[in-house]
């Protein structure tokens, strides 16, 4: 069976390439193992920088963003350039990143941005070379840093993500495919999968309409879920059981939404009631649907605080 492949900083598993010569083992990454196909790289060391090594970082240039060693006044603005583009366009496969944050290399969002030759930054921030070069040519896969990962919330969507990409790539049939992930297509964007029911409903399905719904899931898997839309496709699937269920239980169920509501509950409270109604009244189509897990449980870990886990 497939797994999930995700292209990684070097310096997040355990392997000795930190310009400090430090040693880092990220937590997310140790979970991952197990379950996706890694694939690392440190873009300062394949251009040829050594452990230990003095720091680099972006510098502001006029117009321009180099990457440059204050200590000697290297630019390593073109070699970094060169390899991130050669490393990118020789992917055959992959499904998602996870960088390094803060880093003149591979960060992606929070890097810090210096003048020319000062030793204070200033208050914007930027992407590192390579992870500039990621961003701009795998915008419609999941790309991540393990700082942003820390977020429960933020990491359950990216697993959601690379675990429905995957899927998508090991399923045989669109119409499987789409019947198991129904739901959870539809709490990304109605609209859109309304596009993708129109594919799989239609009476002969060609080679071109596949590739259509493929690139449709890409599509809808790039838009951000709210909490509007996830209470409405709840309320949905409780309406089918309200008939055989007393009052008590349907206020019950009510309570759990108005506490989701307010954040006073965490959305998988509500997937658990909704859960058992299914099992209990022997749902299988619902009960199937990876709107409920998207991705292994064992990757929730136990140590979270829980904080956020309602948005």
């Amino acid at each position: 069976m497939r797994k999930p492949r995700l292209i990684i900083s070097k310096c997040l598993n355990s392997e000795k390439c930190r310009y400090n010569g430090q040693i880092y083992d990220d937590k997310v990454i140790s979970l991952l193992r197990k379950y996706v196909d890694l694939e690392t790289v440190c873009p300062e060391r394949e251009i040829g920088l050594e452990v230990p090594r003095n720091p680099i970082r972006i510098e502001k240039h006029d117009d321009k963003y180099k990457l440059i060693e204050p200590s000697s006044n290297m630019d390593y603005t073109s070699q970094m350039t060169e390899f991130a583009e050669e490393f990118l366009n020789n992917i055959e496969d992959v499904d998602g990143f996870v960088l390094k944050s803060r880093s003149p290399s591979c960060g992606i969002k929070d890097v810090k941005i210096y003048p020319k030759s000062q030793k204070c930054s200033i208050s914007k921030k930027g992407q590192g070379v390579f992870g500039a070069k990621v961003v701009e040519k795998y915008s419609n896969i999941p790309i991540e840093d393990e700082g942003r990962l820390k977020n429960y919330n933020i990491r359950d969507e990216f697993l959601t993500k690379i675990f429905t990409i995957n899927n998508l790539k090991c399923e045989n049939s669109i119409l499987d495919f789409h019947k198991k992930n129904s739901l959870l297509l539809k709490s990304y964007n109605e609209d859109i999968y309304d596009e993708l029911n129109s594919i799989v409903s239609k009476e002969n399905v060609d080679e071109d309409d596949i590739n259509l719904y493929k690139n449709k899931v890409y599509e809808i898997l790039n838009n951000k879920r709210d909490k509007i839309t996830k209470i409405r496709l709840i309320k949905d699937c409780f309406r089918k059981y309200e008939a055989y269920l007393n009052e008590e239980e349907r206020d019950y169920f009510d309570d759990l939404l108005k506490l989701y509501e307010k954040e006073k509950m965490p959305f998988s409270s509500i997937m658990v009631a909704l859960q058992i109604c299914a099992i209990r009244f022997d749902d299988k189509d619902l009960s199937n649907q990876t709107f409920f897990n998207p991705y292994p449980i064992e990757l929730i870990s136990i140590t979270d605080s829980g904080k956020g886990r309602n948005l």
